[in-house]
C-alpha cells in the first residue's frame, strides 16, 4: 500500500519542498533543523511526533557543540574548526 499522493510521470515530487525536507534527519545541519522546526510550527503545529524528533536532534546537536566548544551555538553561524 502506498500512502504518498500520486505524482504525474516526469514531475519532480520534491520540487515544492525545501531542500532539507528530503534529507534524512541525521544529515540535516543545525541551521536546517532550526528552519524545519520553524516551518513545522507555522504549517503543522499538531504534528507532535515530527516536532519531537526535530527538537530532540536539534537539542542533541547544540548540546554536543556546546560541550565541544564551550560556547553557545547559533543556527547559521560559522563554526570554528578545531
Amino acid at each position: 500500500m502506498n500512502i504518498r499522493p500520486s505524482v504525474p510521470p516526469g514531475a519532480d515530487s520534491r520540487a515544492d519542498h525545501p531542500r532539507w525536507a528530503v534529507k534524512p534527519l541525521r544529515q540535516l545541519t543545525t541551521r536546517e533543523l532550526a528552519e524545519a522546526l520553524e516551518y513545522l510550527e507555522r504549517t503543522r503545529p499538531d504534528d507532535e511526533v515530527l516536532g519531537r524528533a526535530l527538537a530532540g536532534e536539534f537539542a542533541r546537536r547544540t548540546a554536543a557543540e556546546y560541550h565541544r566548544t564551550g560556547e553557545p551555538v547559533r543556527p547559521g553561524a560559522s563554526r570554528p574548526y578545531l
